[in-house]
């Protein structure tokens, strides 16, 4: 089991190795679209968990009004 390992990291050693060169070309891959594409997803996300949260936070302050008053 050990060799095997030892065997694939060195496999993974060499395949990092090999593709250091093309690091160069990461600079001219243009990612405005995906990282816009990320902005209106996060949007959507934060605007379902304000939607999720805002119900549970008027019931917690309906339940603690109630407990103040016959509590």
């Amino acid at each position: 089991m050990r060799t095997k390992l030892h065997s694939l990291g060195n496999k993974l050693a060499v395949a990092v190795v090999a593709t250091a060169p093309f690091a160069a070309f990461a600079q001219q891959i243009d990612t405005s679209a995906a990282v816009e594409t990320i902005g209106i997803i996060t949007g959507g996300i934060t605007a379902v968990g304000v939607a999720k949260f805002a119900p549970a936070a008027i019931a917690v302050a309906y339940k603690w009004v109630k407990a103040a008053i016959f509590g």
